[in-house]
């Protein structure tokens, strides 16, 4: 169990850092988002602890980095530029590899809509356009945060 703990610790304050730097720079940079795909992988394969098994974590990285990738895709052939950065592709990657592809729609189902609602304030206060970007990253994060921390207190009220 305290290996759970430690590792979900580890992970949140990677999403928060993470988080920083995408709403300062636009940026998720890889030096976060990989160490999180293989960690994830690696956690799930061998902890007695775990998140989900390695079978969904693989599932996840595959399911969280092709989802983003095929909206991003459509996105661009529609409109001839990208919508979403890849650094969301692998940050979505790695909360599979941690919590299992079980979680990718969820989690993006939230972040896509809080999103909106924070996106349409600042339109309304803030007299941005549609044109402004808005980092991703941060919901991503902020939702991949709170499963992780459902998942441990789930595994310490089990014990």
């Amino acid at each position: 169990m305290y290996q759970m703990f430690i590792y979900a610790t580890v992970c949140i304050v990677l999403f928060i850092w993470a988080s920083c730097i995408d709403l300062k720079e636009f940026i998720l940079p890889d030096w976060i988002t990989l160490p999180l795909i293989a960690s994830g992988v690696i956690f799930n394969s061998f902890s007695e602890n775990y998140f989900c098994s390695s079978t969904d974590s693989w599932l996840g990285i595959l399911i969280g980095y092709g989802l983003i990738r095929l909206v991003d895709e459509c996105y661009f052939k529609l409109k001839k530029q990208h919508g979403i950065g890849q650094g969301d592709a692998k940050l979505l990657a790695a909360i599979g590899a941690i919590l299992g592809w079980q979680t990718i729609f969820p989690i993006l189902s939230f972040a896509a809509i809080l999103g909106l609602i924070v996106g349409l304030f600042l339109i309304r206060f803030k007299n941005l356009t549609l044109k402004n970007q808005i980092p991703f990253g941060p919901f991503l994060s902020l939702f991949a945060c709170v499963f992780i921390l459902e998942r441990v207190i789930s595994t310490i009220l089990e014990t």
